[in-house]
């Protein structure tokens, strides 16, 4: 603490910022919004590729579906029902269940 500081302490005043920390502040925030739209846009080109692949693959998966027996179709819901709910509910269900996953 220097003597302005204290000064500004001992009189109940709020200290003045100094230029420097004005100008780091500033930096900080322009590098901290950089970082967040080059995650953004990481993430974006990511849902891209994904999308491109699945739509790529969409004759494939229809034609899979397509041959599931109709008597599968409850079995396959009832597991991704339950995928769901465990995937959901985090490790406080697996707990419960007594899984270890991870």
């Amino acid at each position: 603490m220097n003597l302005d500081d204290q000064l500004s302490a001992f009189l109940g005043e709020t200290p003045k910022q100094s230029r420097a920390d004005l100008f780091t502040a500033e930096v900080i925030q322009r590098i901290e919004r950089q970082v967040f739209f080059d995650r953004l846009t990481a993430w974006a080109a990511g849902a891209v590729v994904i999308g491109l692949v699945m739509w790529a693959c969409s004759p494939v998966l229809n034609l899979a579906v397509r041959t599931i027996p109709p008597l599968l179709a409850p079995v396959a819901a009832l597991v991704a029902f339950v995928a769901a709910v465990l995937m959901i509910g985090g490790p406080g269900v697996w707990r419960r269940l007594g899984l270890s996953i991870g």
